[in-house]
């Protein structure tokens, strides 16, 4: 199960940093509502991150930020993720606070999970945003990613 979260979350970073060049592309003349969800994304991330770590969440899930900070924001938290992969059992139990207080418990590869759904559900609302602002979105399908890497294996 480990291998197969190693490749959903180099996924989750391989499309973020397609997401970058794009913002880039345009550059960084989007919409507050696009940076602010792109935000969200990265947000939401390290706050489970923290949670996972044990730590009190640093940020909050809408703060604001430079969309020009977004690759590199994007590359440490990738490299976040590869630590907890490393040095965490999926199946331990963490117990957190929810941002109004309240406490739960959530095993680690439920988390991570919940991390890359929450992710390409609102990458799914920047395509929209984007559409409608007259920008080309990315194609951020799983099936795509997992085409483009078999097909840059097969070429080396």
């Amino acid at each position: 199960m480990k291998e197969y979260l190693k490749e959903v979350f180099e996924y989750n970073y391989q499309i973020n940093r397609e997401l970058d060049k794009r913002f880039k592309s345009y550059d960084y003349q989007l919409d507050d509502e696009i940076c602010r969800l792109a935000n969200h994304i990265l947000n939401a991330q390290q706050v489970w991150i923290d949670r996972i770590n044990q730590n009190k969440p640093k940020i909050k899930p809408w703060d604001d930020f430079p969309i020009e900070s977004f690759s590199e924001r994007n590359v440490l938290l990738n490299e976040e993720v590869k630590k907890i992969l490393e040095s965490r059992e999926l199946e331990e139990v963490i117990s957190y606070r929810n941002l109004s207080g309240v406490s739960f418990e959530s095993r680690v590869l439920d988390v991570l999970m919940h991390v890359v759904n929450h992710s390409t559900y609102h990458r799914g609302q920047l395509a929209m945003l984007m559409r409608k602002m007259g920008m080309e979105p990315i194609s951020s399908d799983y099936i795509h990613f997992k085409a483009k890497k078999a097909a840059l294996s097969t070429d080396q």
